[in-house]
């Protein structure tokens, strides 16, 4: 056990950790906005392809390592969108009335998952399919492709162009909102200085 431990170690240290600096550079061009994480995407990455070398050390370790971060990345663009989705969809079904949660924020929640629909809408007929089987019916990503009739990579690629659109969606309905609001804030303290 131990001697298998070593090699595997070793294999690690000569085929993986002589790539990792260019793991680092995939990651920051593709984690743009928050590049203070792209450290502990690389150790998760790293830690993975440890992990599964433990039991089938691949082929093509590069390939390999790469694939693995940019699953990674997608899971974690799909976890911070369902995140963002699951929060206003929350907000709207409670239907919240308290100082906590003002009518405008009410309002914003309702306008942003309208817009979320009408960006869900706009995708292609298949994307559309796609995220709906995956995210919504919550079906595997095998399981979307053999209802789909379509491969796993394919199901893999409407979901990365999905989340990207609807991501940018919402990032342009934050924006409109935030500006909103500072319009109206503008507005009150202009009222409040005419008094």
């Amino acid at each position: 056990m131990r001697d298998e431990t070593e090699k595997l170690d070793d294999w690690f240290m000569r085929a993986v950790v002589t790539h990792e600096k260019s793991l680092m550079r995939y990651l920051y061009r593709n984690w743009p906005d928050n590049p203070s994480e792209v450290g502990d995407i690389c150790q998760e990455v790293l830690t993975r392809v440890y992990a599964s070398a433990r039991k089938e050390r691949p082929m093509h370790v590069k390939a390999f390592i790469f694939s693995t971060a940019r699953n990674l990345l997608c899971d974690m663009i799909r976890r911070a969108q369902i995140v963002r989705i699951d929060a206003v969809m929350d907000m709207e079904s409670l239907n919240i009335q308290s100082e906590d949660v003002g009518a405008e924020e009410q309002v914003s929640a309702r306008q942003e998952l309208k817009y979320l629909q009408v960006a869900l809408n706009n995708l292609p007929v298949k994307s559309r399919r796609v995220v709906e089987l995956r995210r919504i019916h919550g079906l595997s990503q095998k399981e979307t492709a053999q209802r789909l009739g379509i491969s796993e990579s394919a199901v893999e690629s409407h979901i990365q162009r999905s989340i990207r659109k609807l991501s940018k969606a919402l990032r342009l309905v934050s924006e409109i909102a935030a500006s909103r609001f500072e319009a109206k804030k503008i507005i009150r303290t202009n009222e409040g200085i005419d008094t």
